[in-house]
């Protein structure tokens, strides 16, 4: 049957009528009930008991008028096009502006209210500085078009500081480096749609980022976005299908009235922030999801965010991810506008947070020297979290680290003052003793660099911090008193540190970050009962707006897996079987006898034997997952096995040695043998990943492995060989001697020659390239590829090297090229010798460009590397402005006769100029 034309153009009009006309349906179901157009039966049907969008109504209607036929749809249009736009639309669509400007200005306020900044250390500290709580501290951030595919295999802090090490020569790989208002600018300022992606390692300042982003939006008066934000921790409890009105409408019902107009009228001011795609439990099918543009059809919570991401919802909106660098991949690359990587701290910024949240200058420059003194912790200091972690560690129990020195000195210092403790327990001290600041600072300035200090040490000083000075509250007292108590207070609060060990040990085996009531409660743990510092500066308390339901989460997952590590390492030593507590028991018995009768037997075995069974699991598990998410977790267990390290958690351990001065009773300074031996076995095996074997070096160095410097000595001896045909054995090491190169300062020179290096190996040794005021690579296949990765070491801000060898690597013209741009504004290298690389005459117009600006360069050596006549044009062109080189070593070249005169002439006119050549 034919269609009539009204029929036809609504047919034809059909997905704009319901873009434009959904959010005037009552209007127009009125006036065509009025008119005889509709009866109250197709009421009924079209509104669908009130279960359907406005969308899906009016395409109800539409279907019911073609159904009736022309006369049907000829009133439809003559209501669209006479009555409606008088009646309906002045009257429904237009919301006063003055009443439109009070609803954002109140949303702005509740934000801003939300995302307060949370300092850390806010009630870490007994003295307040109210003018900086509230302060943030920059941070930078990379900025790519997409994004960059990041590696599966190693645990995401093991990349930490890589941007800052490799400095501007990596720049194309890296990304433009940034700072927030770039970011602020991009996002609110600019009105580009589309999804910007923000990456970082956990603790980097992510959401710190979003807090920032929405409390300078809600101080910006003259700002015409606005910003609606959520989590995906929130995300994550909702279960049934919901629409994306209703979602925003549920999560701020102060837009109720003007939701309507902002979903369709003002899409592109619109920002939206989801905040931790890494923590999205539910599947995101960018392929075979349905498209689906109506904002009030009800979807499943993975559909709805999956049509927000490709831009079907809410079409002209931007949108702000944040993600771990895992998950990324989540989101199809061709879907993201910007992507935006989260740096952390550069050491500047390092030295101004501590500045910013120690209580004391005095106490800032101690922390921020004994930080700088140790390279492992200024490495973990590029993660902003873990600058609080050290910095409460070493305000409160600097001492732990060094207890026997520090106490002994106490003692003296109160006989010097004839304040002696009796046996009674009457005490005196001296007034500097009750001081935590000026016992900071004494005790990092005497001790910084006696030994090395390993990352489980901090982490227990910083559970010990945070059990003896903040649970019981910051109560005013000496210090060194309550750190004698702490033994006393660790044991009184062992079996609350168990449970929570136990939970973040089960959460740590099946990747979980996020815990509810229903998990505390089956580990015992009553959040009403926790203290404030607990749930503050251990257990984070979430409430979420749509479920109002609490959830929590470790304030940082390096927390999580230290507790989880903890809680492994006393399960172990009590016979107990770590796993035995994270599922429940089925059988004859019931649980808590089954655990029981297991311990009971466990203890007629032999512990050492049990021990060693527990710890070889421990270390399997970090081997068997390869995503590496169970690194940390494997070092910490490492170092808790150190007695010398659980004797700073004194009282958790039962049967340890409590002397009162642990210099009377020296405790042993590695673990038991088999630790070392079961760890030494791994770094040999020929299945381990070189990501897995640079972890083992890792758990060696926090078990304080004696045998470390001997490793580093036996690479120097294969290393100085020089022999490539036997290099293919520990080509996959380089991981590994990068590693105990930063553990060795004292070496000034790197000799790399002929060992089969290629440009990857040399990319995971670019941590130490630039500590070596010697880098020799002459005879390795390095390329182009290898001149990148030189030449981000040069760029370095740590750059020392002073002489550069790089003979016959393959460099190449391009790679020639690549080394002069990291040469640039380098000014360390005065000896470059780089013969038989066939740069040919556009190598060496590099050069020449590099000559007319480097004023550091005093030997170039350029031996057969094919330069012709025109070449050497350049170079000495070059030299007409560069008056500091001394020497250039042009042997074995393609240059004529004539040049080659012209050449000596040259060098004879300059007398701090020597050209060696010859025909």
């Amino acid at each position: 049957m034919a269609l009539g034309p009204c029929s036809e153009e609504i047919q034809k009009r059909r997905v704009e009528l319901v873009e434009n006309w959904s959010t005037h349906l009552d209007p127009l179901l009125e006036l065509l009930f009025n008119v005889g157009t509709v009866t109250e039966e197709d009421l009924s049907f079209i509104r669908g008991g009130g279960g359907r969008g406005e969308r899906d109504c009016l395409r109800t209607l539409l279907d019911v008028l073609q159904g009736r036929g022309e006369e049907a749809c000829r009133a439809f249009l003559y209501v669209l096009s006479n009555v409606l736009p008088s009646s309906a639309i002045g009257g429904a669509a237009l919301f006063p502006q003055n009443a439109l400007n009070e609803h954002l200005q109140k949303h702005k306020d509740i934000l801003a209210k939300q995302h307060g900044p949370a300092n850390y250390l806010s009630i870490a500290r007994r003295v307040s500085r109210p003018a900086e709580v509230d302060s943030f501290t920059d941070i930078s951030f990379t900025r790519h078009v997409g994004y960059l595919v990041p590696l599966q295999y190693q645990h995401e802090a093991a990349v930490v500081g890589d941007p800052f090490r490799a400095g501007r020569g990596e720049a194309r790989r890296q990304g433009e480096t940034c700072a927030f208002r770039n970011v602020y600018e991009s996002l609110i300022s600019a009105s580009k749609d589309g999804v910007t992606l923000l990456s970082g390692v956990a603790g980097s300042g992510k959401t710190t980022v979003v807090r920032q982003l929405v409390q300078e939006w809600a101080a910006d008066a003259d700002s015409q976005k606005i910003v609606l934000s959520m989590s995906f921790r929130e995300l994550n409890l909702i279960t049934e299908p919901q629409s994306l009105q209703g979602l925003i409408s549920d999560h701020y019902s102060n837009l109720k009235p003007i939701l309507p107009d902002l979903m369709t009228s003002n899409q592109s001011q619109i920002l939206l922030i989801l905040d931790g795609l890494d923590e999205f439990c539910f599947p995101l099918d960018f392929d075979r999801t349905p498209k689906c543009s109506d904002t009030e059809r009800e979807l499943s919570v993975g559909a709805l965010v999956v049509n927000l991401i490709k831009g079907n919802l809410l079409p002209g909106a931007a949108i702000l991810l944040t993600s771990r660098p895992h998950a990324v991949t989540k989101v199809p690359q061709l879907l993201v506008r910007q992507f935006y990587s989260v740096l952390g701290f550069s050491p500047a910024q390092q030295r101004q947070y501590f500045e910013q949240n120690c209580s004391s200058s005095q106490a800032a420059v101690a922390v921020w020297n004994f930080v700088s003194s140790h390279r492992p912790l200024q490495l973990m200091c590029h993660i902003p979290a873990f600058c609080w972690i050290v910095s409460t560690a070493l305000h409160d129990g600097t001492s732990c680290l060094f207890s026997d020195t520090a106490l002994i000195s106490a003692a003296s210092q109160e006989s010097r003052s004839g304040c002696i403790e009796n046996v009674s327990g009457d005490k005196c001290y001296d007034q500097s003793l009750s001081e935590p600041n000026t016992w900071v600072a004494n005790s990092l300035t005497a001790q910084s660099c006696s030994r090395s200090v390993t990352v489980t040490e901090i982490y227990c000083c910083f559970l010990k911090s945070i059990v003896v000075f903040h649970v019981g509250g910051c109560v005013e007292g000496m210090h060194l008193n309550r750190l004698q108590d702490a033994p006393r207070v660790l044991k009184e609060n062992r079996a609350k540190l168990r449970s929570l060990g136990a939970l973040a040990f089960r959460g740590l085996v099946e990747r979980r970050f996020l815990f509810d009531l229903s998990d505390l409660d089956s580990f015992s743990l009553e959040s009403c009962k926790l203290s404030r510092a607990f749930m503050v500066e251990i257990l984070k308390e979430d409430k979420a707006s749509l479920t109002y339901e609490k959830s929590f989460h470790f304030i940082h997952t390096s927390v999580q897996e230290f507790l989880a590590a903890l809680y492994y390492v006393l399960e172990s030593f009590s016979g107990s079987d770590p796993f035995s507590g994270l599922k429940p028991k089925v059988g004859l018995l019931p649980p808590a006898m089954h655990k029981h009768l297991v311990t009971f037997v466990n203890k007629l075995r032999q512990p050492q034997h049990l021990l060693r069974r527990r710890v070889k699991k421990a270390l399997h598990c970090g081997e068997s997952h390869q995503s590496g998410h169970m690194d940390l977790f494997c070092r910490f267990v490492s170092g808790l096995l150190v007695p010398k390290t659980r004797f700073i958690l004194d009282g958790l351990f039962c049967g340890e040695p409590r002397p009162r001065l642990p210099s009377c009773v020296p405790l042993p300074s590695t673990p038991f043998p088999f630790v070392l031996q079961l760890l030494r076995s791994q770094l040999h095996s020929s299945s381990l990943s070189p990501e897995r074997q640079l972890n083992v070096c890792h758990c060696l160095y926090e078990a304080q492995d004696p045998e470390l410097s001997l490793r580093l000595q036996r690479w120097l001896k294969i290393l100085s060989q020089q022999t490539s045909g036997q290099c293919d054995s520990v080509n996959r090491d380089w991981s590994e001697l990068a590693f105990l190169l930063q553990l060795s300062p004292d070496l000034q020179q790197l000799n790399l020659d002929a060992q089969g290096l290629d440009a990857e190996g040399l990319r995971r040794l670019l941590p130490v390239l630039p500590l070596f005021s010697t880098l020799s690579v002459a005879q390795n296949p390095l390329g182009p590829e290898g001149a990148e990765v030189l030449s981000a070491a040069l760029q370095s801000p740590d750059c020392q090297i002073e002489r550069l060898w790089v003979v016959s690597t393959g460099l190449g013209c391009e790679g020639l090229k690549i080394l002069t741009k990291g040469l640039k504004d380098n000014h360390t290298v005065f000896d470059l010798r780089m013969a038989i690389n066939n740069i040919g005459d556009v190598g060496a117009a590099s050069l020449a460009e590099l000559l007319k600006t480097n004023r550091t360069l005093r030997d170039i050596r350029l031996r057969d590397n094919l330069v012709t006549d025109r070449g050497a044009e350049l170079l000495m062109e070059a030299l007409m402005e560069n008056t500091t080189l001394q020497y250039l070593w042009l042997f074995d070249n393609k240059l004529s006769k004539e040049c080659v005169q012209w050449l000596k002439e040259f060098s004879k006119s300059r007398s701090n100029l020597d050209i060696k050549v010859c025909y």
